[in-house]
C-alpha cells in the first residue's frame, strides 16, 4: 500500500512494508484475572466482553480519519492566518491547499519556532514537502510512515492529490485506547 510525498505540487508514490506480526498477544489471548468480588461486578464483565467482541473493528486510514479537514487555501495564507485558524478549531496540523489539492502542511509547531526564532523568510513558513496517504492505507503502515518519519499527521488524499481527510497521532493514541492493545489491527 502506497503512500505519497507531496513536494514542491509534484508527487512521489513510496511503498511501505507491512511490520512483522506483534509481538504482544492480543488482550482476548492474555491470561484472564478472575475478580473476587460480588455478581455484579461479574454482570460489568460480561457486558463489556459482550461489547467488545461486537465492536468495529479498523483497517484503513478511512476507518479513522478527521474530517472534513480544516485547511487554508495557498492565495490567502499567510502565518497569521493560519495561527488565527488554529487556534479557532484548536487543531495541530493545517494542510495548505491550491484548488483543494495538498500543496502544504504546517503545525502549529512550526509557527511558534518561526515566532521564537524571529524568522523573517516569509516565503517558506510552511513545509511544501508533505507525506500523505491514501484512503486505503492501512493502519499498520500509516503508523509506521508517522512513526519513521518523525511526523504528527498524515493528510488523506486522493488520487488526484485532493484532499480528503487527516490523521494526527493523537487519532492513533484515541483508537489504541478505544480498542486496547493491538487490537484495532487489521
Amino acid at each position: 500500500m502506497p503512500f505519497i510525498i507531496i513536494d514542491q505540487g509534484a508527487s512521489a508514490i513510496r511503498h511501505y512494508q507491512k511490520p512483522k506480526s506483534p509481538t504482544l498477544a492480543k488482550v482476548s489471548e492474555s491470561i484472564a484475572i478472575e475478580s473476587v468480588s460480588n455478581k455484579g461486578d461479574q454482570k460489568k464483565s460480561s457486558a463489556y466482553e459482550q461489547q467488545h467482541n461486537t465492536s468495529h473493528k479498523v483497517h484503513t486510514a478511512q476507518d479513522i480519519m478527521t474530517t472534513p479537514v480544516h485547511s487554508l487555501e495557498k492565495s490567502k495564507a499567510s502565518i497569521q492566518a493560519a495561527w488565527e485558524l488554529l487556534q479557532k478549531h484548536k487543531i495541530k496540523h493545517l494542510p495548505i491547499i491550491n484548488n483543494n489539492k495538498l500543496v502544504g502542511l504546517v503545525s502549529e509547531r512550526d509557527i511558534l519556532k518561526i515566532y521564537a526564532l524571529k524568522n523573517s523568510d516569509k516565503e517558506n513558513w510552511y513545509r511544501k514537502k508533505v507525506f500523505a496517504a491514501s484512503q486505503s492505507m492501512d493502519i499498520h503502515q500509516l503508523s509506521q510512515v508517522l512513526f519513521d518519519e518523525k511526523i504528527g499527521s498524515l493528510p488523506i488524499i486522493n488520487e488526484d492529490q485532493e484532499l480528503q481527510g487527516i490523521i494526527t497521532r493523537s487519532d492513533i493514541l484515541k483508537l489504541s485506547s478505544q480498542y486496547g492493545p493491538l487490537e484495532f489491527w487489521a
